[in-house]
């Protein structure tokens, strides 16, 4: 028994103290940049006379598995520039050469956890806040990123204008990278010190390492942290000016109706104001390629979420963020709870809330920075549609920096209708950061609706510590019961919300080789009226296990009790009756190591619900023999037990994709919904024929159960990006 406490306690100390602190800003590591003295090739391959007189940075710190301690691999990272391009030249050795490279894709944007890879964050402010990130891999993806608020707010949506070329050999791989300056912004001074620092991840050993360390809890993202670049003199922000124009050529056909042809064509403009602020402009928009939607079943009494995919709204979305978002598990669910407030939601933008379209006339925004000051200014025409008058939609956002890691700011919202009738939401928030990780958050908002007076505000504070071992969040939300934010999100209203959240990251390190965290969570929500009567409660407490080999398990139990003024109507002709309800949820979940050729998520999860009971069920298989080629195949299903009538749902969806290149690439979702008994199919083939221009080709179909084909389109679509 003495041996077995002592074991205990010498892995947990060992976990407490695996990660120190990271290293203060002055003891962050400085490289310099080394102006060219002839063209640089961007071929992979670093045989240019200037990458042998550009000294390297190295050095490469991990991050896991072995915080602390110097990377397993050697990485070198050169940096050159000239009048237009920031140059990147990287040796990524590896003492297995070829054979221990991992790739698993090459699509547009990859998931970078799955593959050998290599990532740089440039804080061309130098604010410790605001970063661009790019990042590829062995045969040559991009992936590239706009990061806000210290690596809380990140746009992988966003799309810059840069080239790499890998080569691999017997030694490792190589990088060739040229990011244009003006797809960066930065002051205008003769001498330019930047934020930056590197990221190399060695996936057959799991391990990511930093030139810049860092501690366990963060990513690359993590901008107050990285080290700091010299040696750019007399580079300027070039004229940034370009022209985007589109033609659309779709053919339509729904069920007992004519084949519709109605070609169209558009015109979006983007014109850098400063070296700081960019004016973006749109006319006649059109997203016919834009992915589809994942389907989702709903089994709760609130409006489902679905988040923005177009990608006017995504570019500089950031700007517009409100109060600091949630963060997401890098393994394992997305456990991401209801939102409950969102002041402005582009998706009210050209679309109804059953997602059908409205046509968008044209719009403009202003992004960018003005000394301490972050602005964002947007206005947005949407036209008629059969349910909806032509509608404007006006933001205005600013933020002004506080310190390195504080702001405060205010938003103010207005939908205007054709006809006089208008709804404002504004408000102000402040988040602040202490002693490097200690959080608080906060905002105040209010709406003006006709025929909605008093009662029409929402507030909320949050303060959370996150380190290498604790996690720790509490807060207070209220919502009036006249917030109306039509521009906005918000499902539930006329609340008050408290909510809590305790999590461990233990790291047994060489104790238990074959784990690599510990992961142990309690949760809470409590929701009241605003007379204080208990609405809703929640307390949650599960446990999750990261491997070494990057599989991860987690095991989950969940109490909850609802109280139900009005009858819930779960589905058509069904309705959960008015009452107090209790009940409990015990759920499991398993994900297996993603890099290999075949790997599987399998979640399961049992107990009451309502009066009732509920079973649910999910898996996917994946199946990726190499970079090119991809096969995911889903499946969730329910099974709910209710005295008022026993039903299942069900919900499969497949999906495949082929990389024929970096640069050409064809997808296919298709998706079976049994609450709305329809079977959806999305295919696009898009070929990148040169950067910011594509050529699309869509299918969208949509079948009824018994295989009636509801309606169809085929769309072509051609853009192409005029820079001046």
């Amino acid at each position: 028994m003495k041996t077995a406490v002592q074991t205990c306690i010498a892995v947990l100390l060992a976990c407490t103290t695996a990660g120190a602190v990271a290293p203060s800003d002055a003891e962050r590591p400085v490289m310099h940049a080394l102006r060219t003295h002839g063209p640089i090739v961007i071929d992979g391959d670093l045989n240019e006379p200037d990458w042998q007189r550009a000294e390297p940075a190295s050095g490469f710190t991990q991050k896991i598995p072995r915080t602390g301690e110097p990377a397993t691999e050697q990485t070198e990272v050169r940096i050159l520039y000239d009048d237009d391009n920031l140059y990147l030249g990287v040796y990524c050795l590896d003492s297995a050469g070829r054979r221990g490279v991992v790739v698993n894709d090459i699509t547009k944007d990859f998931f970078t956890l799955d593959s050998d890879g290599f990532q740089v964050v440039l804080d061309t402010f130098h604010d410790k806040r605001n970063c661009f990130l790019f990042g590829t891999n062995p045969k040559g993806g991009k992936f590239d990123m706009q990061i806000g608020a210290d690596g809380a707010a990140g746009n992988t949506d966003w799309d810059g204008i840069w080239y790499v070329k890998t080569r691999i050999d017997e030694r490792g791989w190589q990088v060739e990278m040229a990011i244009p300056f003006k797809t960066l912004r930065f002051h205008e001074a003769e001498e330019q010190v930047w934020g930056i620092n590197f990221e190399r991840r060695v996936r057959r050993k799991f391990e990511d390492s930093y030139w810049a360390p860092l501690p366990p809890a963060y990513r690359l993202s993590r901008v107050s942290l990285a080290g700091t670049l010299q040696g750019l003199h007399g580079i300027k922000q070039p004229r940034n000016f370009y022209l985007k124009p589109y033609l659309a050529a779709p053919l339509a056909r729904k069920e007992n109706d004519d084949v519709d042809f109605n070609p169209d064509a558009g015109l979006d403009l983007k014109y850098g104001v400063s070296s700081q602020m960019t004016f973006d402009a749109t006319l006649n928009t059109d997203f016919s390629q834009v992915e589809a939607d994942d389907a989702q079943i709903n089994l709760t009494r609130f409006n489902l979420f679905f988040p923005e995919k177009r990608d006017f709204f995504l570019e500089n979305a950031g700007t517009f963020n409100w109060g600091r978002p949630k963060r997401r598990p890098m393994y394992g669910p997305d456990r991401s709870r209801l939102l409950d407030l969102i002041p402005f939601f582009s998706r009210r933008i050209g679309l109804t809330d059953d997602g059908q379209l409205v046509p968008i006339r044209g719009g403009a925004r202003l992004t960018g920075r003005a000394g301490p000051y972050n602005i964002g200014l947007l206005s947005m025409q949407a036209g008629r549609s059969a349910y909806l008058p032509e509608t404007n939609f006006s933001v205005m956002r600013v933020r002004r920096d506080l310190s390195k890691y504080s702001d405060a700011g205010g938003i103010f919202i207005n939908k205007y209708e054709e006809g006089g009738r208008s709804n404002r939401t504004y408000g102000a928030d402040a988040n602040l950061r202490f002693f490097r990780y200690l959080d608080i958050t906060s905002y105040l908002l209010k709406t003006d609706s006709p025929g909605k007076r008093g009662r029409d505000q929402a507030g909320d504070l949050e303060v959370s510590w996150r380190d290498s071992l604790f996690d720790v969040r509490a807060g207070h939300l209220w919502i009036g019961e006249n917030f109306n934010p039509e521009a906005g999100f918000a499902p539930r209203r006329g609340i008050h919300k408290s909510s809590g959240e305790f999590s461990l990251t233990p790291r047994p390190g060489e104790h238990i080789p074959a784990v690599r965290e510990f992961q142990p969570t309690v949760e809470f929500d409590y929701i009241t009226d605003p007379s204080g009567r208990l609405e809703t409660r929640r307390t949650a407490a599960r446990c999750g296990v990261l491997f070494s080999n990057s599989s991860f398990i987690l095991l989950g139990r969940e109490a909850n009790f609802e109280r139900l003024d009005a009858p819930f109507e779960i589905r058509k002709n069904q309705k959960i009756p008015v009452g107090d309800y209790r009940f409990e949820q015990y759920s499991a979940y398993y994900q297996s190591d993603r890099s290999r050729i075949v790997s599987t998520i399998l979640n399961a999860s049992t107990g009451g619900f309502y009066d009732g009971d509920r079973d649910s069920y999910g898996a996917s298989l994946v199946v990726q023999p190499s970079y090119q080629f991809l096969a995911r195949v889903s499946w969730n299903h329910d099974d709910v037990r209710l005295p008022s009538g026993d039903f299942k749902t069900n919900l499969v969806s497949s999906r495949l994709n082929y990389s024929f290149t970096t640069n050409v690439f064809l997808s296919a979702l298709i998706q079976y919904n049994s609450q709305d008994r329809a079977v959806t199919s999305n295919v696009r083939f898009n070929f990148i024929y040169r950067p910011l221009s594509n050529f699309f080709v869509v299918y969208n179909e949509r079948r009824s159960s018994s295989g009636t084909v509801i309606e169809r389109a085929l769309i072509a679509k051609l853009t192409r990006i005029f820079a001046f």
